[in-house]
């Protein structure tokens, strides 16, 4: 497949969209929309830059996200299964084998409209947070900044 890295990116969104334990997370404040969006392209890109992942490692790593990003720690097997439904595509788009994995993405639940991203998703990693006080001046100023379009502008405060 040409473009396998775009096309297991969408298969990955169709899984996680499915994933009853990500949403629980999500619905349940343990973590954003966007942890879990994020964590999708994040995941197409451990499976991309490690060679010969077997299942399992793909599902400690699964847990390794859901535990930091999205404070749940899982109790059943649901990592395995998506691990090895993420395996079962990578291998299809490193084989080259396109039209069976057309096939079976049309075999997969639709994607579901709680994890989809209008905007490109851009890797971002947490910031330290600041330890002295904030006034109450600057968290007024903090809640101005959200725009209608749901971005917010971040501006350094550091004193120089």
């Amino acid at each position: 497949m040409e473009h396998t890295k775009s096309f297991f990116l969408t298969v990955t969104q169709r899984i996680f969209s499915n994933w009853t334990a990500l949403k629980l997370a999500v619905e349940h404040g343990m973590g954003s929309v966007e942890k879990a969006v994020e964590f999708c392209p994040y995941t197409t890109e451990v499976l991309y830059m490690n060679e010969g992942l077997t299942s399992d490692q793909i599902a400690a790593e699964l847990e390794d996200y859901m535990d930091e990003q999205l404070n749940t720690i899982l109790e059943d097997d649901s990592t395995v299964q998506v691990a090895e439904e993420l395996l079962r595509f990578y291998r299809y788009c490193m084989e080259g084998n396109e039209s069976t994995a057309k096939t079976e993405l049309e075999k997969l639940p639709p994607l579901q409209p709680w994890l989809t991203c209008e905007r490109p998703v851009r890797s971002t990693r947490p910031l330290p947070l600041k330890e002295d006080s904030s006034s109450d001046e600057d968290m007024d100023v903090d809640k101005n900044e959200q725009e209608n379009d749901g971005w917010t502008v971040v501006t350094n405060r550091r004193t120089k």
